[in-house]
């Protein structure tokens, strides 16, 4: 199995219309929470109980499978939007942004990319990098 090729489904786990058994849990809980908190009784907004239940399985559903890796790819992304670096993916070198086109801080002389004079290698100097003039 190591030719690239990837089985589907080889590593599912069960699932009920496509959401695993914690996604429906998570929807049955907002369920409930929202059960409690209207002013109204439970029976009288039943069906947006129901489309509030059913839409969070699925939605949930369809944000994991976004992610090729999913349970991780949703981790990852969620760490991310509170502004936390992901679990077990190392952070970014201090080069990192110097190929990501993105603005740069002066590199120090004493750095390897500056005593290694890489800049001049792949033929531009640091300075237009930077976009300095």
């Amino acid at each position: 199995m190591d030719n690239g090729f990837v089985i589907p489904g080889l590593d599912q786990q069960w699932t009920l219309g496509g959401a695993k058994i914690m996604e429906w849990c998570a929807g049955f809980l907002m369920f409930i929470i929202l059960s409690e908190l209207s002013s109204t009784s439970p029976t009288r907004i039943m069906p947006y109980l129901m489309i509030i239940w059913l839409g969070t399985t699925f939605g949930l559903a369809a944000l994991r499978k976004k992610f090729p890796d999913e349970e991780r790819g949703v981790r990852n992304c969620i760490a991310l939007a509170f502004g936390f670096s992901p679990l077990g993916v190392p952070t970014p070198a201090a080069l990192q942004p110097f190929w990501s086109g993105a603005p740069v801080k002066d590199l120090r002389e004493s750095c390897y990319f500056n005593q290694l004079k890489l800049a001049e290698i792949i033929g531009q100097s640091a300075d237009d990098l930077r976009g300095k003039s």
